[in-house]
Parts: C-alpha cells; sequence; structure tokens
C-alpha cells in the first residue's frame, strides 16, 4: 500500500541535487525590547542576536551598528541537509511545543515574526515545501520569506536575486 507522501514530485533527500547550500531562520524582531526577553519567554536559546546600537564586525571585516533588535534561530549548524524541508522540520519540532508562548508574543505590538530561509542553488531547480511544513508555519502564524542565489559554474560569481525584498537582510 502506497503512503499519502508517494504520491509526491519530490522526495527528501540530503544530497538535493540542485541545492549548494541552504538554512531557515526564524527572526523576531522585538522592538525597543532586549533579545533576551524573547529567550525568556520561549525557554530556547538563540543561534544569534542582534542587539540595536552594538559594534559589529562581520566576515569581510567590515564594522557596522546594527539597527534593529532581532531574535534568530537558525537551522544552519544543526541540520546537515541540502533539503530545505529537513531545515524547517528542525526549526518547527523547536517552536511547535511552544506555539502558545510564540503567539503571546506575536500579540505584541512590537514584535514582528517571520521565517527567512535562505536558498544556494546549483541551477534548475529550487526548494520544495509539503503540506507538512507550510501546515506547521500556518499553525504557528509565521510568514516565509526566500532569499535565493544563484552560482554561475564557470567563475564561481554569486548572482543575487531577492524574492522577498522587503525582508530586512539582517
Amino acid at each position: 500500500m502506497r503512503k499519502p507522501t508517494d504520491s509526491r514530485l519530490t522526495q527528501p533527500d540530503i544530497n538535493y541535487a540542485s541545492c549548494e547550500r541552504t538554512h531557515a531562520t526564524l527572526c523576531i524582531n522585538c522592538g525597543d525590547y532586549h533579545p533576551d526577553i524573547i529567550s525568556e519567554e520561549l525557554r530556547l536559546e538563540p543561534t544569534d542576536v542582534s542587539i540595536k546600537g552594538r559594534s559589529r564586525t562581520n566576515s569581510r571585516n567590515r564594522t557596522r551598528i546594527e539597527k534593529y533588535n532581532i531574535w534568530f534561530l537558525c537551522s544552519e549548524s544543526f541540520v546537515e541537509s541540502l533539503d530545505l524541508r529537513h531545515h524547517l522540520d528542525w526549526l518547527l519540532s523547536n517552536l511547535i511545543p511552544r506555539k502558545e508562548k510564540l503567539s503571546a508574543l506575536q500579540q505584541k505590538v512590537e514584535f514582528l515574526t517571520y521565517v527567512r530561509c535562505v536558498w544556494w542553488s546549483k541551477g534548475s531547480g529550487g526548494p520544495t515545501l509539503w503540506p507538512e511544513q507550510m501546515t506547521g508555519l500556518a499553525e504557528l502564524n509565521l510568514e516565509c520569506a526566500f532569499d535565493v542565489y544563484f552560482f554561475e559554474e564557470d567563475n564561481s560569481e554569486i548572482l543575487l536575486l531577492r524574492i522577498a525584498d522587503d525582508v530586512p537582510n539582517f
């Protein structure tokens, strides 16, 4: 007997052929509140935070002043897969048990919550979401934005296509 997932076009694959690199991040912009309040409310440690007014040096040795207070939970260091579904599943498994706490944060006027997915494409094809990931995001009242990057094989230059250009690039 076939499983319901057998009828789907794209089966999960940790070596997703059209992907160079991917991850999913929950972002909570907390207005004038310090990101530590999110950790306390969700009882979950972030993978990173942005603290308004803090000076930060990036990997290109450029220093900038952070403009926002943002709490991040990113799958990048925890999921070894080129299939975005695995990254979203990891994120959802951390958030669904905290649904009520997350919902309470979403009720605060100052807070903005969303998931940002980054996809580095090797060429033809892109990420796939199954109903399970879409249902989980909907259950948590989270919009999902994508940053998609393309790599040219001949000179390894990065070409950026910003699908969700209204999402701040933090």
